[in-house]
């Protein structure tokens, strides 16, 4: 069966540049299809098949998942019941404004010239903060325009920086749960209180946490942290004046000697003349 194509201007709400939808396969039909717009779907229960670009990839519920104008696919039931998904719809114009805001340093190129496309499972928490953030986009009064493509392009930006910053994932990376974990450590001033916030926050014995830190991401548990850390105080001495002991502190470090050395091995100067830029 030829592939149809699919057009922003009766798929995309073009005065916001954005649209969503929530889908059930019940009550959807579905053929191969392409875009001459971009997509972002999330699947909410239920598992099915994708046919996307002539392979069939499983998808199951938190999945994300972002699709470019090329590829072509479609859906298959893969289980007993119904599966439902999220629907976010835009326009060319908007995603290449929002690349160009977030630069070079976000791999832009690389999710747009990926041979499939890039997807992630996102945690229970991070899932259900989309879902939340949903919940407030669809409180908006339909015909508020201006709110609606403000909302939506706030939301659009939370799920590039948030789930594909870190580009494609490739075989072999570590585990969905570890990679979610690490993200997760990131936030929130969770690396603040260092690893027993790590483990309290993968659910898992002390021993797995630390073959699977080595393993997949070649440090210890204590080395990720601290390397968080490390960054957080790199930033802070050069976006702030806070006191450099202060921000130590602040850090979660609580030894100023200790962090000073691991501070010169990572970053070859001391905290004092990294902040006077004489890196």
């Amino acid at each position: 069966m030829n592939a149809k194509l699919l057009k922003a201007e009766r798929f995309v709400n073009l005065k916001t540049g954005c649209s969503y939808r929530y889908v059930q396969s019940s009550t959807e039909y579905f053929r191969p299809h392409y875009h001459d717009y971009y997509e972002i779907f999330l699947v909410l229960e239920g598992e099915a098949l994708h046919l996307i670009n002539g392979r069939k990839l499983k998808l199951h519920p938190r999945d994300l998942v972002f699709i470019r104008p090329r590829d072509v696919h479609d859906y298959v039931c893969a289980g007993d019941r119904p599966y439902s998904m999220l629907n976010i719809t835009f326009t060319t114009e908007t995603l290449e404004a929002l690349f160009g805001f977030l630069g070079e340093g976000f791999p832009g190129k690389e999710l747009l010239e990926a041979e499939l496309p890039p997807a992630v499972m996102l945690s229970e928490s991070e899932f259900a903060r989309l879902e939340r953030r949903m919940e407030s986009l669809c409180a908006i009064q339909p015909d508020s325009t201006d709110e609606l493509r403000s909302a939506m392009r706030i939301l659009l930006f939370e799920i590039f920086t948030r789930c594909f910053s870190g580009g494609v994932p490739k075989a072999g990376d570590s585990p969905e749960w570890l990679d979610a974990l690490c993200e997760e450590m990131e936030r929130n001033g969770n690396f603040i209180h260092g690893t027993a916030r790590l483990l309290e926050l993968s659910d898992k014995t002390r021993e797995h946490l630390s073959r699977c830190m080595k393993k997949y991401k070649g440090v210890t548990p204590s080395e990720f942290v601290n390397n968080i850390r490390l960054n957080y105080i790199a930033n802070m001495l050069v976006n702030s004046n806070h006191n450099i002991a202060d921000i130590i502190f602040e850090s979660g470090f609580n030894n100023i000697s200790w962090a000073n050395e691991l501070f010169k091995r990572k970053f070859g100067t001391t905290m004092h003349r990294f902040r006077m830029g004489e890196q």
